[in-house]
């Protein structure tokens, strides 16, 4: 059945109204970074509750708009620092083509969300010479959680490590 204009005006208002409170979350907490897409915003979420869980000592930046090779810095006291790049792809996405992977990560984090935006599928990924300095590898596809072996084989995907997201995510919660 089609919808009525009505209805799509309803539905409009609804998106505005969610975007708007996400906007709101973005400009007031240091857990989710600014911009406008949003779908990468809380993907980058997600990725900050992994790594203040994993890493609860260290001290985590987001990068901001110009900065493309990484997202997320984990800074810790013995001076190490980690980069972390997050590419996020939801099940909305009819192709699963991550955006451009550049280079200068020393971690890399995919996450793919479904319809509800929660985490299915999370892959850590440490080594990053599939992606050659000064350059940028475009057109890569997500895996699919419910389809193991899918996805780009240029990525070294590794498992799924989704159970490892949900216990970080879980034990904020609980705060």
């Amino acid at each position: 059945m089609t919808p009525s204009v009505s209805e799509i005006f309803a539905v409009i208002r609804q998106y505005a109204d969610a975007y708007s409170a996400i906007q709101s979350i973005q400009e007031t907490s240091p857990m989710i970074p600014g911009g406008d897409q949003k779908t990468g915003s809380v993907g980058e979420f997600y990725s900050f509750l992994f790594l203040s869980h994993k890493f609860p000592d260290a001290k985590l930046e987001f990068g901001n708009h110009s900065q493309k090779a990484w997202d997320i810095k984990v800074s810790f006291p013995s001076n190490r620092m980690e980069r972390v790049q997050v590419k996020t792809v939801s099940a909305f996405s009819k192709t699963r083509i991550i955006s451009p992977i550049h280079h200068g990560w020393t971690q890399l984090h995919v996450l793919f969300l479904n319809r509800k935006l929660q985490p299915t599928g999370f892959w850590v990924i440490d080594d990053s010479d599939f992606v050659t300095a000064g350059k940028v590898r475009s057109g890569c596809r997500c895996r699919d959680p419910e389809k193991p072996g899918t996805g780009s084989p240029a990525i070294p995907f590794g498992p799924n490590r989704i159970d490892e997201l949900n216990a970080a995510i879980n034990s904020h919660r609980k705060k």
